[in-house]
Parts: C-alpha cells; sequence; structure tokens
C-alpha cells in the first residue's frame, strides 16, 4: 500500500512536527524583521512579531522557506518510508512556496501532488487536517485531489485592514488595492481573488470599521455561506475585541456555524498590520 505523506508550511498554524506521527510535516516560512530572518514558529512566534510591530511601527518582510529547508523536510519524510507527498501550501498569489515544494521533491526524487489552497491560515489548516484524514480512509492521491479542490472552489478569505502600507509594500495586492492606500478615510475591504491565485483584491470601501465589519459577513451571506456545509474562521492582529465584533454579526446572520477565533498566522498578519481582521470559509468535508 502507498504510504502518502501531507507537506504544508507554517502559514496554516499547525505547530512544526506536532503532527508528524500522523504523516502532516511543516516547513517554517521566512520572517524578515530589523534586518534579521527569522523561521516562523520556530525562532519566533506570532504575537512576538505583532507586538514588535505594535511597538517599533516596523516593516516586516516574509519569504517562501529556503530550499534548503524544504530538501531536508522532504529527506526525512522520504526517510521515513512515504512513497509519495501531497503539497498544500499557501496561495501561489502570496507566496512562491508551491514552486519550491517542486524544485525541492525533484531534488529529494520523491513524488509530489501539489495543490494550490488559494488561502492561508485557517483554510489551509482544515485542508491539511482534511487531506490527512482522506489518507487514512485509504483514499487515492488523485481522489484526495478532487475532493480538496472541490473544497477550495467553495472557500474564501475576505480581510480588512486599515493600514494598507504593509500590504502595498509587501507586493501582495491588485494595483486597485494599492491606489486605495492613497485615500483618507477608507477603510477597505478586500478579498482573495482566485483568478490571481489568491492576490488580494478590492471587495469595497467604506468610512468606518463598523461597517467594514458587517461587510465582511454580508460579503459571506451574499455568497451563500451558510451554517450547516461552511466552516468558518475570524482571524486578527491584536484586535480580538474587533474580532468578537464579527463573530457575534455571523451568529446573528448566519447561525450556529462550526466556528474558530484566532491571531493571524505571523507570514499573514505581518502583511494586514496591527487592526486587521480575516475572516474566512470553506466548504466542510462529510466523509
Amino acid at each position: 500500500m502507498t504510504r502518502i505523506a501531507i507537506l504544508a508550511d507554517s502559514g496554516c498554524q499547525i505547530e512544526l512536527k506536532q503532527y508528524e506521527n500522523q504523516g502532516i510535516y511543516i516547513v517554517p516560512l521566512c520572517i524578515t524583521m530589523k534586518n534579521h530572518t527569522y523561521l516562523d514558529q520556530q525562532d519566533i512566534t506570532s504575537l512576538e512579531v505583532f507586538e514588535t510591530m505594535e511597538k517599533e511601527d516596523i516593516m516586516v518582510m516574509t519569504s517562501q522557506p529556503a530550499t534548503g529547508e524544504l530538501v531536508n523536510i522532504l529527506q526525512r519524510i522520504k526517510d521515513a518510508g512515504y512513497d509519495e507527498v501531497i503539497g498544500l501550501p499557501i496561495a501561489t498569489g502570496l507566496s512562491s512556496t508551491l514552486n519550491g515544494m517542486k524544485v525541492a521533491s525533484e531534488m529529494v526524487d520523491i513524488p509530489i501532488t501539489l495543490i494550490d489552497t488559494k488561502g492561508t491560515a485557517g483554510n489551509q489548516k482544515y485542508l491539511v487536517f482534511t487531506a490527512a484524514k482522506l489518507v487514512q480512509e485509504g483514499k487515492s492521491i488523485k481522489e484526495i485531489q478532487v475532493i480538496l479542490e472541490d473544497m477550495i472552489q467553495h472557500s474564501g478569505t475576505i480581510i480588512m485592514a486599515p493600514n494598507l502600507e504593509h500590504l502595498k509594500k509587501g507586493g501582495r495586492i491588485t494595483p486597485a488595492v494599492a491606489l486605495l492606500a492613497s485615500m483618507l478615510k477608507i477603510v477597505p475591504v478586500m478579498e482573495l481573488n482566485y483568478d490571481l491565485g489568491g492576490k488580494i483584491d478590492v471587495l469595497g470601501k467604506v468610512r468606518t470599521l463598523s461597517k467594514a465589519k458587517a461587510t465582511l459577513v454580508n460579503r459571506m451571506v451574499e455568497l451563500g455561506v451558510n451554517a450547516k456545509e461552511y466552516k468558518i474562521t475570524i482571524e486578527h492582529v491584536l484586535c480580538e475585541s474587533s474580532a468578537l465584533d464579527v463573530k457575534q454579526m455571523v451568529l446573528d446572520k448566519i447561525g450556529e456555524v462550526e466556528l474558530e477565533l484566532r491571531e493571524l498566522p505571523a507570514v499573514v498578519g505581518a502583511h494586514m498590520g496591527v487592526g486587521g481582521i480575516g475572516v474566512q470559509y470553506i466548504k466542510k468535508y462529510i466523509g
């Protein structure tokens, strides 16, 4: 029987090495701050990154895992007796990690099936655990790929960021969003554009934080997100009170949905800046 491992990056918020005994391997993304590069989770936590951003008002840059890191983890997977790998990296519109996984797999000589999650954080995490469950159920790689890609097509990420400078300098946004950065008294609401591989694009612009929060939830309602079929994750950068407001709006408008609330992963929150909130939805796997 073919042994299949799952490989993802730390953008999915799963702790490094925590689930390797279940075939889930996580490679750290890189965070550069004050001229020093850290390995996400291994050298620095999300909270440490965000608190430094808040205190010192500095720019934080992120990048894909080094090729050496990817080669090392794929070699460990191969040495552990796995025959094939399913790669579930952060959205290609946000990072080149998918390409890095491809190059490293060729160097290690282990087959890898790469699936663009078109997201990160909560959605990526859910896809990783679902993939591992499907492996345990004895599904083939092709069957797993079909199921995950259908889930991805029924998923999305909507965000609000009071300060666009981090996103603009990080290059994760479209020119239309960058233009908003120069507009005063505007709170832009954005979503990951799947046609652009998950790059951040304009959804709307409002003039108050309360309207921005409402827009996050109204967009999900408009797209048909419901309590029965979907899982929702609300994530934030040092603004739990605002995130709780969004949670209440979700419960009021969508109902008692499966919901998780937490801080964003450092590699995403670093670009959104303090006060940023992301709402994610994904269709659940019912096996």
